[in-house]
């Protein structure tokens, strides 16, 4: 029994504190299905030949899932079987049940104590709901390219912060997945009414682009127990897309505003060209008149005509009669 608590004793240490490039879990998040089998996966690099698998409970106990003390082996339990080779460590797990949410470590047993990974955080797809509702990150945030943007993860906790946490930020899935755990770029404060300690982690994108849209989930891992958030998504809009997002009714008025200017733009040039006409009709009519100076005298035509034979009776001589229109002079 005194070994066995001091074993725990040494896990819960160095669950704490260990990261080292001997053991890596490249899978920090992993989802899955009701009945589907999962496989979580480390990557081992060390002379030691014992390899253990752990599950951290939701209360923060270990469950020693399997152990295994050679280079090449595969023990097979009820539930879960383990491939061990030089190079790396499987954990498959059959049948997935809800009681299978936790996380998984993966760790290298010598003759001191386990070093283990990072974890993996294995969530029922579709029912994944954060570990604690203390833990938040602004739900939206819509950016353009070439911005940068600042997520920000917020968490209340009752254990010293600036000693064994860790913030990992994920995308979309396990295989865009962001890594930070520089504890230094993480500020805390106390709570006076709750004298819980408050701390946020700030992790800003530079020149963001359409590589970075994607919905963020922020990761607090401390003492082996890890809190999820509920997830930040960052909306990289581009021109394109504004176009895109216009509503029917949008477009509408805009093609509405377009039709209308151009019908004004050509009823002001059918107006511009009538009164044009109408100056040049006047214009003419005016410079007709104008060519009547004063004084201007109207002369008819000269009609010459000779006395009829029958007229002869009344006059022996034939005359030529001259006839003269009427002579009009102008007044003003």
């Amino acid at each position: 029994m005194v070994m066995l608590n001091a074993v725990l004793f040494t896990v819960l240490w160095t669950l704490c504190v260990s990261d080292s490039s001997e053991i890596v879990q490249p899978e920090h998040f992993k989802t899955a299905k009701l009945g589907e089998t999962v496989q979580i996966k480390c990557l081992t690099k060390s002379m030691w030949r014992g390899r253990v698998w752990h599950k951290l409970e939701d209360n923060g106990s270990l469950t020693l899932l399997s152990w295994t003390g050679r280079v090449e082996e595969t023990r097979v339990e009820n539930h879960y079987s383990v491939k061990t080779s030089p190079d790396e460590t499987i954990l498959t797990i059959k049948r997935m049940r809800t009681e299978d949410v936790g996380t998984y470590y993966c760790g290298i047993l010598n003759s001191f104590n386990v070093l283990f990974g990072s974890g993996t955080v294995l969530e029922l797809e579709g029912d994944s709901k954060p570990v604690q509702t203390e833990l938040h990150s602004p739900d939206y945030i819509r950016v353009q390219p070439g911005d940068s943007v600042t997520l920000t993860c917020s968490f209340n906790t009752s254990f010293s912060p600036q000693e064994h946490v860790s913030v990992t930020w994920i995308k979309n899935s396990a295989s865009e997945i962001i890594s930070w755990k520089d504890i230094t770029k993480i500020t805390c404060g106390i709570n006076t009414t709750t004298g819980e300690t408050v701390c946020a982690h700030n992790w800003t994108l530079n020149n963001v682009s359409s590589a970075e849209d994607g919905t963020y989930l922020c990761l607090v891992t401390a003492c082996g127990r890890t809190w999820i958030g509920t997830g930040t998504r960052i909306h990289v809009q581009d021109g394109l897309s504004e176009r895109s997002d216009l509503s029917p009714t949008v477009l509408v008025l805009i093609v509405l505003n377009v039709v209308f200017f151009a019908a004004v733009v050509v009823l002001a040039w059918v107006v511009h060209c009538y009164r044009k006409n109408q100056q040049t009709a006047a214009d003419c009519l005016g410079s007709a008149h104008g060519e009547q100076t004063e004084g201007e005298v109207t002369y008819a035509g000269v009609n010459m005509m000779p006395w009829s034979a029958s007229c002869r009776s009344t006059s022996v001589t034939t005359r030529e009669v001259v006839v003269y229109s009427e002579v009009r002079k102008q007044h003003d």
